[in-house]
This record gives structure tokens, sequence and C-alpha cells, in this order.
């Protein structure tokens, strides 16, 4: 609501004004004051940020406690004294996105610094590591040590046995080594120092011998790039060819860049798009998991907001013969995803800060998920006022045809953001 001081004589042509003009009638400009003071202008904005937030006070008990009330009082042409429905969606919106981020992050986090999925390797487990070198550091190193470093094989498995020979071998264990294994494992063990000048050609094809010794010499196969496939030259035809390990075993380095990495792969007959897509493929493997995550999740809010139209038409398809206009299923999906997103991030803010356990918070979850249901349920037997047991069968209609759309719009999102990374 806008607030508007008003004179008693127009500014512009100096007619005699009543109070009850918002404008002049003789020139129309608006009649307002707009000389004040600071304090004046604080005054009006708190005047004003209370106004909006009535509305918002008179909608949070049909909106929360009685669902699809503030629809119906909305629909009959109550808009004036109710929140507006963008708007209520909008703010619920950013409060469950911005909790959302929030529990992603601390979920890759926890993932990465404490280990929510960890496993413990053995050396054998270890890619880059051929039987013959495998063979020399279990002979010179004895089993003690080997348990203290196996300890310490978790997560990124080659860069953790770098970081577990540096820190367990001693100096006279580490030139025994030396001795006994080849340039190309004791630069991947980062038992001695990369070149410091080197064509790069030469570092990849370093790192590359390195990655892929045979256990058996004499058994020699054909590198994943350097194979051919026999079913046709389609587009996923380039999928057989990247030699995986190699870009796995590469993504730490980072004295190669990524179009040094692309090269090394050595593809042939390639479509400009399959060049694109093993660039990212490569750019997407090497970048950190945090980043990329927020760059997937900062879309998530506008493909959500895609879907409520799609949403509104499902229900128009499914209730044609009640004669209700589309923007009442329009109206009807943004109260319903607004209380999801409230409470859905009410939520997710007890799992992180409240619950332990993952027991726990899964009941929790599960618990979220019945009350937003049957909060929806309830809000479609108000709006559209059928039988219970027709409406159920609508609802579950609806609710397996959206969770449809969510797969296929999520997947869509997945796919853009990477190949726009």
């Amino acid at each position: 609501m806008k607030i508007r001081r008003k004179t008693s004589e127009c500014p512009n042509c100096r007619a005699l004004l009543d109070k009850v003009y918002n404008f002049c009638p003789m020139c129309g400009q608006e009649n307002t004051d707009n000389n004040v003071s600071f304090n004046m202008l604080i005054a009006d904005f708190f005047n004003t940020f209370f106004a909006l937030d009535s509305k918002f006070a008179k909608s949070f008990w049909p909106f929360l406690f009685r669902p699809g009330s503030l629809t119906n009082l909305y629909v009959s042409g109550k808009r004036m004294t109710y929140a507006h429905p963008l708007r209520l969606y909008l703010i619920a919106s950013l409060f469950f996105f911005f909790v959302f981020t929030l529990a992603s992050k601390k979920s890759i986090e926890d993932d990465e610094n404490e280990g929510i999925i960890r496993t413990t390797y053995s050396l054998e487990n270890v890619r880059g590591l051929d039987s013959a070198n495998l063979a020399e550091l279990t002979r010179i190193l004895d089993k003690d040590r080997l348990r203290e470093i196996e300890k310490d094989l978790e997560g990124r498995k080659m860069k953790n046995l770098r970081e577990a020979l540096e820190e367990n071998l001693t100096r006279e264990e580490k030139e025994r080594l030396k001795q006994a294994l080849d340039s190309g494992t004791l630069q991947l063990l980062r038992l001695i120092p990369a070149l410091e000048e080197t064509d790069a050609d030469d570092t990849i094809r370093q790192v590359t011998d390195a990655v892929t010794i045979r256990n058996d010499p004499n058994d020699l196969e054909e590198s994943p790039s350097e194979k051919k496939s026999d079913n046709g030259d389609g587009f996923f035809e380039i999928f057989n060819q990247i030699d995986w390990e190699l870009i796995n075993e590469l993504k730490d380095n980072r004295k190669i860049s990524d179009d040094q990495v692309y090269d090394s792969l050595h593809l042939e007959n390639v479509s400009d798009l399959q060049e694109h897509v093993v660039r990212q493929l490569i750019r997407v493997n090497r970048a950190d998991e945090e980043l990329f995550a927020e760059f997937i999740l900062k879309n998530l809010p506008l493909m959500m907001l895609i879907l409520i139209p799609v949403f509104a038409l499902v229900l128009k398809l499914l209730y044609i013969r009640r004669k209700h206009l589309y923007i009442n299923h329009l109206i009807h999906a943004l109260h319903l995803h607004s209380f999801a997103y409230l409470f859905y991030g009410v939520s997710l803010i007890i799992i992180l800060y409240i619950i332990n356990g993952e027991d726990s918070a899964a009941v929790f979850g599960f618990v979220g998920f019945l009350v937003v249901s049957t909060y929806a349920f309830i809000s479609f037997l108000r709006v559209y006022k059928q039988h219970w047991f027709k409406t159920l069968i609508k609802f579950n209609i609806t609710g397996y045809i959206y969770v449809v759309c969510i797969l296929i719009f999520f997947l869509t999102e997945l796919v853009i953001s990477f190949l726009l990374y």
C-alpha cells in the first residue's frame, strides 16, 4: 500500500485539491508531497512493511491449518485481504532452497571430511600399481608399516596413498623404494618430484605409462581409446573409446591442463558435440565437487518454478468437467508448493541441527512427507469438492505424473548444467 502525503494545492498547476484526490483532476499529477525529511521516509518504509505484513498475518491461519481454504478465499475474490499466491510462493521457495543449499553443502563436507561413506582399501585396490611394483612395496616395507599406510587409504585412494607414504616412511625406506621402483611409479607416488621443465606431451606420457602398466608384460591389451566397437558409429560410441582410468588418474595432477588430458585420450573421428561432451566430462571430473553441486543447485528454483504451470495443467485435465479456470488451478498449485517448501524447509533445519542419527532423520523425513501429502489431499477435497474416493484416485494420478515430470525436468537440468559448466 503506497503512502501519499496529500496537499491542498497541486504543486504543478496550483489547482485547489480535495484530500480525496489521489491525482490532480486538472493536470493529472499525483497528489503527494515528496519533499520530506529522512525520518519521514523511514517511517513510511515501516508503515508500508507492516501494511504488507498484515496480509501475511491474515493468510497465516488458513494457509497453514486449513488446507485449500486460502485458495477458495482468493479465488472467490478476496484478494486485497490475503497475500498474493505468487509472492507467498517466492518467499517460501527462497526459504526452502536456502536451507536446501546449506544441507547439500553440509552433506558434501561431511562426505569429504568426516567420511559418511568410507571404505578402507588395501594396496591391491590402488590404481596405477602393477603387481611387480606392489611386490617391491610389500617387500621393502614391514607389515606394521603397511598397516599404518592402509589405514589412510580412504577416499581418493591415490591421493591418500601419497600422503600416507609421505607421513609414514623413513628417509631410508624412501631411498630403497627409489632404487627398486621405476621412475614413472616414483613420480606417481610423489617419491620423486615431477620435472620442473618438461614438454607437456612428455609429462602426459610419463603419467599415462605409470597408470597403464600391465600386471604381465606379455599380456598387452589395447587401451580403451584404441579399441574399436562393433556397435556402429552412433553418438554413444565415444564412451567406448574413453580411457576412464586415465581420466581418473590425471584428475589431481594440476600441472596438466584439461586440454592436455583430452589430447592424451587420442580420440578419433569425433563430432563437435562428442568432443564437447568429453571435454565437459574431464572438466567436471576434475572440478571441486562443492562448486559443481552449487552450480546445479542454483538452477533448481527456476526448474521448480517452470514445473508449477505443468502441475496446474495436470489439475486442469483431471478436473476438466469441474469448469475451473486454469488460473484457479495455478493459484491452488502455488499454495500447495508454498506449504510444501515451508514445511520441508523447517524439517531440514530440524534434521540438520536437532535430530541425531540417520535412522531418526529418515523417520522424521517420512513423517514430513506424510504431513505434506495429507495437507495436499485435504486441499484437493476442499477446492474441488468431490467424493473422497474419486479425489483419492485423482490425487494419486496427479502425484505419479508430477513425480515423473520432476524426474524428467531434473535430468534435463543436470544435462544442461553439465554441458554449460
